[in-house]
């Protein structure tokens, strides 16, 4: 039965990690494509060769095997990589699908109007990712000899004194296997062996649990700022609206633009930039509520969720964030403004939706941005006709 069930129970575990590397492998290429993808809706010369000087480093290093720019028309403006690469087109989804060690994604490009101007394909190589699952599963099969041997050892030597502590230990591993490794091992034995197998695994499934947060603290954080990415914004998002339905309470959307960010961004450099992006979400945390999420969209863009909230406290926590955003700040001896144009959205007044609410949200935040005041800005439907008018 041991024979049986170890291997099974091993198997079940490292299913879980090998599961775990796939899935933040897909998260964290797919982020780093939408990256490289929300630069080619600027027209801007600098944001452009600042996307190609980041496809250039990823393929140099060998994260990325190759890239290719097209128009419209499907016309290549720019490859990087080897051309044997691109010449397939089928989109990956799935990590290991297609039967090939590359992840192929595509992804549309846009203008600032919106309109379709071509689609940018990127290969990422999935090598590395499944050398280390193939270690894990390595390091799985040592440690279930180990375990096998011992087992029989003891059990052949000790018999019925083996029985029972061997049996909660299966117990325990095989609730690991089916995914419920949160509880720990509570495996008491006087045999010196046993205890030490039952302290090996209690050890796997700590760092199992270390390693399974790590993962899903990295795909849902920005890795600057620390704030909760749009992936987990999105999340928070729909249960606050979920808990504002059952309960009939209010909720609000802050969309926050950085002013003059690329001004200092292209004049003093990204390492300046990353320090005024990260002063930013510092004081941007500073003034929300513990109930409130605060998360950065990407680039200078950042998003704060006020649930349970009337639209006159909305506007004076936007509004504060205004004025903590336009006090000076220094890094190296810089002394800087940047500001905010903020636009702000409730639930369920403007949309009922997270894309109803973000849209309306944007509108106002792209009001607040013309306005040039530093002042916050709510919704109307006003607004919505003003932003046509100006497409």
């Amino acid at each position: 039965m041991h024979l049986v069930m170890v291997p099974l129970l091993f198997g079940g575990v490292f299913y879980l990690v090998e599961s775990n590397y796939q899935n933040h492998f897909v998260n964290q290429v797919r982020n780093d494509a939408l990256i490289l993808a929300s630069f080619s809706e600027s027209d801007d010369e600098n944001a452009l060769e600042y996307q190609q000087k980041i496809i250039e480093d990823a393929v140099a290093s060998g994260r990325l095997f190759a890239a290719r720019i097209l128009d419209e028309k499907n016309k290549v403006l720019r490859s990087w990589g080897g051309s044997q690469l691109l010449i397939k087109h089928d989109e990956d989804f799935f990590f290991g699908e297609h039967d090939d060690t590359v992840f192929n994604i595509i992804v549309p490009r846009y203008d600032v109007e919106g309109n379709l101007r071509g689609e940018m394909f990127l290969i990422y190589d999935e090598q590395p990712t499944r050398e280390q699952i193939a270690q894990a599963y390595r390091y799985g099969i040592y440690l279930s000899i180990v375990y096998i041997v011992i087992t029989f050892t003891l059990t052949t030597l000790l018999g019925r004194q083996v029985t029972s502590p061997m049996q909660k230990l299966r117990k325990a591993s095989f609730d690991i296997s089916m995914g419920h490794y949160g509880k720990a091992l509570n495996v008491k034995t006087g045999i010196q062996d046993i205890q030490q197998l039952a302290q090996t695994l209690e050890s796997m499934r700590y760092e199992l649990v270390k390693k399974n947060n790590e993962l899903e603290y990295s795909a849902m954080h920005d890795s600057l700022t620390g704030l909760p990415n749009r992936l987990l914004l999105r999340h928070r998002v729909d249960r606050a609206l979920s808990g504002s339905d059952r309960h009939h309470s209010t909720m609000a959307l802050l969309m926050i633009d950085l002013d003059r960010f690329k001004e200092i961004n292209d004049t003093l450099g990204h390492l300046t930039g990353d320090e005024v992006l990260k002063i930013a979400a510092e004081r941007l945390q500073s003034c929300v509520r513990q109930s409130d999420t605060a998360a950065r969209l990407g680039g200078d863009e950042f998003a704060v969720i006020l649930p349970d909230i009337s639209s006159e406290d909305a506007i004076k926590i936007a509004q504060k964030v205004s004025d903590r955003l336009q006090e000076h700040l220094t890094i190296a001896d810089n002394k800087l403004q940047v500001g905010a144009s903020i636009g702000v959205a409730l639930y369920p007044e403007h949309g009922k939706t997270f894309e109803d609410i973000l849209h309306c949200a944007d509108v106002a935040m792209y009001a607040s941005k013309s306005d040039r005041r530093g002042s916050a800005v709510l919704y109307s439907e006003e607004l919505d006709d003003t932003s046509l008018i100006r497409s």
